[in-house]
């Protein structure tokens, strides 16, 4: 004979004085998940308010921007909440149109679920609801770096809405100070949220720590005075130009910046920057 509890089946065997009992976990994961998010209060998306969560906890977390919920996701056991939502903090930072201080995110961590999709179900709950929730879902939020020809492919949806911003002065640098042009551009990738590349001969010289390494033209170019006052990304770029040749060009992506021996021209590029410009 078989009979069922609310989120479980119980099997009656042959054997007697034995039964199996098998949990719907799916189902009590739909019923309960998204009641638990309602009732969670929004933490700041600060990387004081991330590093409060146990370290390798992992589960599922909702990113919200004015207390509406626009993006969801979930962790496993090599990311878990504190490397996953680190990297989120990073990427709503120096955006246009984006102040970090509307971000919060609610997580919840799930001790057994890896055979459970709670990211999709937490989705499809949540745009049940609201169908305009998670507007940052599959707009390319959150995803890797395209790697290989990462220059020619089109920017994701999220980097053309909220495209980083070269003009937001750079805190982290130093000011009224003499730099050399390679100091100061592995200062600018070292403490950039968004990403920054320039061209290297590492391939000549190994390949480890190559942004260290820069190239030749970086290493020879006249040092740099900083201003006392802070820079943006904007006129570091052209300080740096300043000292390199007048092959060198600032390529600013939606979602990243490039410093190269070129002048090539960029299908989704938003702006370049020369020596002269």
């Amino acid at each position: 004979m078989n009979f069922e509890t609310p989120a479980a089946q119980v099997v009656e065997t042959a054997a007697r004085g034995y039964v199996e009992y098998e949990i719907d976990v799916e189902k009590v994961l739909r019923d309960e998940l998204p009641g638990v998010v309602d009732r969670a209060e929004i933490a700041p998306l600060t990387l004081e308010a991330i590093a409060t969560i146990p370290e390798r906890a992992k589960g599922a977390y909702v990113l919200f921007e004015n207390g509406v919920p626009v993006y969801a996701g979930k962790t496993d056991t090599r990311h878990g909440f504190r490397s996953r939502l680190a990297r989120h903090h990073h990427t709503i930072q120096d955006r246009i149109g984006l102040d970090p201080a509307t971000i919060g995110f609610k997580a919840v961590r799930i001790m057994v679920f890896s055979n459970f999709d709670v990211e999709a179900i937490l989705i499809d709950e949540l745009r049940r609801k609201d169908a305009n929730a998670l507007r940052w879902n599959f707009s390319g939020f959150g995803s890797n770096d395209p790697g290989h020809n990462r220059e020619t492919q089109e920017p994701a949806e999220f980097d053309k809405e909220r495209p980083v911003d070269i003009d937001k002065p750079l805190e982290f640098l130093p000011r009224d100070t003499m730099m050399g042009t390679l100091d100061l551009l592995v200062a600018i990738k070292d403490g950039l949220p968004y990403l920054f590349r320039y061209e290297t001969d590492a391939n000549e010289r190994g390949r480890a720590k190559r942004h260290t390494i820069g190239h030749v033209d970086q290493r020879e170019a006249a040092p740099i005075t900083l201003p006392a006052e802070a820079i943006t990304m904007r006129e570091a770029l052209r300080l740096a130009l300043r000292t390199l040749p007048n092959e060198w060009r600032a390529t600013i992506f939606p979602d990243r910046v490039i410093l190269y021996r070129e002048k090539v021209t960029y299908k989704f590029a938003r702006e370049y920057l020369d020596d002269d410009a």
